[in-house]
């Protein structure tokens, strides 16, 4: 089987992108062009073929799996910054430090550990 690349442009200034939230759950509605619909019908049938697959299945997976890409980048970014400037960033974001406790454990709790470990 050959493979073809193909390549398109999609046009984001144009896009009806909703999002709305109910309690816990959340919907996404896109509203595609006639274009961007046959673009998607092409990715779906490259990608899954003939499969029983509902469109907002496909689109769940094709999101998380941008999600999953997405937070890959920035994590490497983040790795790759000095530990100012990610102080720097994550206090811009308003995420708090990192705080490690140490918990005082019974000496009692000590004593059956050591004994299960002992055991094993």
């Amino acid at each position: 089987m050959k493979v073809q690349k193909k390549q398109f442009k999609l046009k984001t200034d144009d896009w009806v992108f909703k999002t709305k939230s109910e309690g816990r759950r959340m919907k996404i509605y896109i509203k595609l062009n006639k274009g961007e619909s046959n673009q998607w019908a092409a990715i779906k049938n490259a990608v899954i073929g003939q499969n029983s697959m509902s469109d907002g299945e496909f689109a769940k997976i094709m999101m998380f799996r941008g999600l999953n890409g997405f937070m890959d980048d920035l994590n490497k970014a983040m790795d790759e910054m000095s530990e100012t400037e990610k102080q720097e960033i994550l206090k811009e974001a308003g995420v708090e430090e990192e705080v490690s406790l140490e918990i005082p454990v019974a000496e009692e709790d000590n004593e059956e550990a050591d004994i299960s470990n002992a055991e094993e």
